[in-house]
């Protein structure tokens, strides 16, 4: 109770009463906006009450308009949690009932406890619209993009924010939107609820395990499917211990082969890196016009005292089976500024566009994501545009063209990127549909409409959990990763990095971790997935999909 009392509140109240507009029950236009700010009134200071047009603010406390933060224009609302505060709307009684509302946020500190309610008034009653403690962003500027639908068919009377903060902590608000329309994309809201339902296995078997071939550690997965159908599957051996590469250079690239839809393998083979140094985090391309396979990896040399990473590809033009020399292609796509940056290529796969685009990412740690790509089938690289925040990421292309980069971010979380110009501008948010415990993920588009199939298929796998690496699920959507199958579990147990593939006949292949231990290989089908729900009505064409 000591602790409780201790830490002041912010009771931040919008009350928005709203009647109809005299529409005639006119169908609004999606999104109308009935009422906009940025808090731009002239000055910085708490205010008991300012007109904001034909709307009244009422205030009291600590909050008050600044101009030390604003996301658009020169400032925003601020509010201070060592008070208790209350700020009212009151809105002009010609106008539509208010469908959603939408605004930037952002909590300054990490401190607990914090708490943001929205409720609704309809009816005379308030019911709960949204707890969003957890989708508000700390710092970052103004990054918690909230959007949330106001439910139910009678008018709203009012909605109300109840924020709970730490003392010298608080909020941050700006650009402030009611709407008269629902909302077409509302935020995803976080879950406790996860994966439990067990996938049923076609084939479960380890490819790498600790301990063994001379390998203190086996990790970092990556897995393709090459244009014959053979399986190529490739992790780290990290001969000495379990550390990464900047605390070891005693690590190899080993893979093994399967020809057979992953019943069986290949012996462990070393791909042939430079011999004065470690390399590690795989990462495969399929080159579909050339039937060119790339393997990326990132290099140190044995000095310890180096801390550069280069980025190096090998190719393979014979499905996996040789690779030709190792080329250095660091100084194509990161610049001198960035020779001793903690950058490195993420591991698992990169892809290839529709209209033939080799692209893939590395990670500037604590910057960002930086994709690349290569016009002419891994002869050269270009960098294509910068993504944040973002740390280990995957990269789709959906059936509309669009690029999405899927990436962890921090616990309970996920972040996508989404692109409709080529990777030159990005529209960024919070996930928090899946789950996850700040862990590299894999997903891939499985089919497309365009392709002739009847629904275009995205499938997803991590450690679906918001604290601890375990849980490994595989969700599906089919709508290009607004929303997610409640997902079914491929091992509940200790399970960190994956990534997964498409077989040729259909089914999925997923090499991972589970621990680190050994690495696995797990094969299932879109029957098993979906429970007979979902079933392809023409054979699969995993050259023109994986």
């Amino acid at each position: 109770m000591k602790m409780f009392t201790a830490v002041a509140r912010i009771r931040l109240v919008f009350t928005i009463y709203a009647v109809l507009s005299g529409l005639g029950g006119t169908a609004a236009c999606a999104e109308e906006v009935l009422f906009s700010t940025s808090f731009e009134y002239g000055s910085d200071a708490a205010f008991p009450t300012i007109q904001d047009g034909p709307i009244r603010i009422e205030a009291t406390g600590t909050a008050s308009v600044t101009s030390k933060f604003a996301r658009t224009g020169k400032q925003c609302l601020h509010l201070l949690g060592d008070e208790n505060n209350s700020i009212t709307f009151v809105i002009p009684a010609d106008m539509q009932p208010v469908k959603g509302v939408r605004f930037h946020a952002e909590r300054w500190t990490g401190r607990d406890p914090f708490s943001f309610l929205v409720e609704a008034k309809q009816g005379g009653k308030w019911c709960e619209v949204s707890k969003i403690d957890r989708i508000v962003t700390v710092g970052a500027r103004f990054l918690s993009h909230i959007q949330l639908a106001i439910p139910g068919e009678d008018k709203v009377e009012a909605i109300r924010f109840s924020v709970t903060a730490a003392p010298k902590a608080g909020v941050l608000i700006d650009d402030l939107s009611l709407l008269a329309s629902p909302l077409q994309r509302p935020s995803s809201i976080p879950s406790d609820v996860m994966p439990t339902e067990p996938l049923k296995l076609i084939d479960d078997q380890p490819l790498f395990v600790s301990g063994q071939n001379d390998t203190h550690t086996f990790r970092i997965p990556a897995i393709a499917t090459a244009v014959n159908g053979h399986l190529i599957a490739a992790c780290d051996a990290r001969r000495k211990g379990s550390a990464d590469l900047i605390g070891q250079r005693t690590i190899d690239i080993v893979f093994r082969r399967s020809t057979d839809n992953g019943k069986s393998w290949s012996a462990m083979e070393v791909l042939d890196p430079y011999e004065d140094g470690g390399c590690s985090d795989p990462s495969l391309i399929v080159d579909k016009t050339t039937g060119d396979i790339f393997c990326f990896y990132n290099y140190m040399v044995a000095d310890r005292s180096s801390k550069e990473y280069r980025f190096v590809v090998q190719k393979s033009s014979d499905h996996g089976a040789t690779w030709d020399a190792p080329i250095d292609f660091t100084d194509q796509v990161a610049g001198p500024e960035l020779k001793d940056a903690f950058k490195f290529i993420t591991s698992g796969r990169g892809i290839q566009t529709r209209a033939g685009l080799l692209v893939h990412n590395y990670v500037r740690v604590g910057k960002g994501v930086t994709l690349f790509a290569s016009r002419d089938h891994g002869a050269t690289w270009e960098t294509i545009g910068d993504v944040s925040p973002g740390d280990e990421s995957k990269v789709v292309e959906l059936p509309d063209g669009t690029l999405m980069v899927n990436s962890r971010i921090g616990p309970g979380k996920r972040f996508v990127h989404r692109s409709s110009d080529g990777g030159q501008t990005w529209d960024s948010v919070s996930d928090f549909s899946l789950p996850d415990p700040r862990c590299n993920a894999c997903l891939i588009q499985y089919t497309a409409k365009r392709d002739g199939y009847a629904k275009d298929r995205l499938v997803f796998v991590n450690a679906a959990s918001n604290s601890a690496r375990e849980n490994l699920a595989v969700r599906i959507s089919y709508d290009g990763g607004w929303t997610w199958s409640d997902g079914k579990v491929i091992d509940p147990g200790p399970s960190a990095y994956s990534e997964i593939t498409v077989l040729k006949d259909g089914s999925f292949g997923v090499l991972y971790e589970p621990g680190y231990e050994e690495v696995r290989f797990v094969r299932f089908t879109l029957d098993e997935l979906t429970d007979g729900e979902d079933q392809l009505i023409k054979p699969y064409a995993a050259v023109g999909n994986d």
